[in-house]
């Protein structure tokens, strides 16, 4: 494995886990009202620089948080905000050119979880956003897997869903296009990046794979979210956290860092545990709760990123200010090649202390209703 586990925090128990993750729910819905606009969206980010001032506007943000705040919902938790408000702000938005195919995907996949009336005028703007030809080309994987579990969660709760021919163009990508013979996806079709796909392309792309799986009892899509989830598991670092940028070709880490925190305590857990329910094996759920520890301080800098006096989750830790294209040159050299990258000196990072509303919405979809998911098996 990769790097050490960091010494200065005990791994968690299970109670342990069990609180953290009721903790970050709880900070999850007391923080999002401050990050809303006037408007109806949520803002881009927190961050120092801006005071700690929400800064920016995104749909994409709003969305996520949408899709976390639709799963409190089918779970009875309350929460301070209005959902038809703010899906109607968003079906305002429709026409925007901020909104690309995935965020429509990620659009009907909320729209799933309510009375799917909007079902409809979604496939509509999807199909709208995508090429009739091969409409998934210039996508990377994981708009891919948005789009893919949209339709499918569209599909099952809503009879009247007319997306079929789409799912079954994505369900082509991910399961014949987008694969390296290691089992990770690739980032895009073609070109530099290609070979350069990061953490969320694997678990996004795995989410949809498993929710193929288990709604249509898709043998094919089985197969392939337990080939794929065996090989994010197998990238999984010694301190339990995610790195961010494999290359499918090797099936190896490139370049670890950025390490987000929304990795650890959220987005691994919703697609690993798709692939348990989808394989009933729950090693890869068990895997991804172990990352929860790696935000409590079982990481390179020994810090909590979880800060509730500065009411932010840290973003991530990674590299100290550097040649951003220097860092993306010697990614796309070792992915290359059979080089193995350099894991940084605690000295060598800093921590990224903004925030984006979108991990917050990520928190709900991990946890809302299902806390029991971060007890160790």
């Amino acid at each position: 494995m990769m790097a050490e586990a960091s010494t200065t925090t005990p791994a968690a128990t299970t109670p342990d886990r069990l609180s953290r993750v009721r903790e970050l729910a709880a900070f999850a819905l007391e923080r999002l009202p401050s990050l809303q606009l006037g408007d109806g969206a949520f803002c881009q980010e927190v961050a120092p620089e801006s005071g700690m001032r929400p800064t920016g506007r995104s749909l994409r943000n709003t969305l996520i948080v949408l899709v976390g705040l639709m799963r409190a919902e089918d779970n009875d938790i309350e929460h301070p905000f209005h959902t038809g408000g703010l899906r109607s702000r968003l079906l305002s938005e429709l026409a925007s050119e901020e909104l690309t195919a995935g965020d429509i995907g990620l659009f009907l996949w909320a729209e799933s979880r309510g009375d799917g009336r909007a079902t409809g005028e979604l496939l509509a703007a999807l199909a709208r956003r995508l090429p009739a030809e091969d409409p998934f080309c210039r996508l990377e994987t994981m708009e891919v897997g948005w789009i893919l579990t949209g339709l499918v969660e569209a599909a099952t709760r809503n009879e009247s869903a007319t997306g079929e021919e789409l799912l079954g163009a994505a369900r082509r990508e991910l399961l014949g296009i987008r694969p390296a013979a290691s089992g990770l996806l690739f980032h895009l079709r073609k070109g530099a990046r290609k070979r350069l796909p990061h953490f969320g392309d694997q678990i996004h792309g795995a989410l949809a794979l498993s929710q193929l799986a288990r709604d249509r009892d898709d043998a094919d899509a089985r197969d392939a979210a337990r080939r794929l989830g065996d090989r994010i598991v197998a990238t999984q670092m010694d301190d339990g956290g995610w790195p961010w940028i494999c290359d499918p070709v090797r099936g190896k880490v490139v370049e670890p860092y950025d390490l987000f925190s929304v990795h650890q305590d959220s987005l691994a857990m919703i697609g690993l545990h798709g692939v348990s329910q989808a394989t009933d094996d729950d090693s890869y759920r068990a895997a991804a709760a172990r990352g929860l520890d790696w935000n409590y301080g079982d990481n390179p800098l020994g810090i909590a990123m979880l800060d509730r006096e500065a009411g932010v989750i840290h973003r991530s830790i990674r590299r100290r200010p550097g040649s951003r294209r220097a860092r993306q040159a010697g990614s796309l050299a070792r992915a290359m090649t059979r080089n193995s990258p350099r894991l940084a000196k605690p000295a060598e990072l800093e921590v990224d202390r903004s925030m984006r509303p979108h991990h917050l919405g990520w928190l709900l979809e991990a946890w809302a209703g299902r806390e029991e998911l971060a007890l160790s098996a």
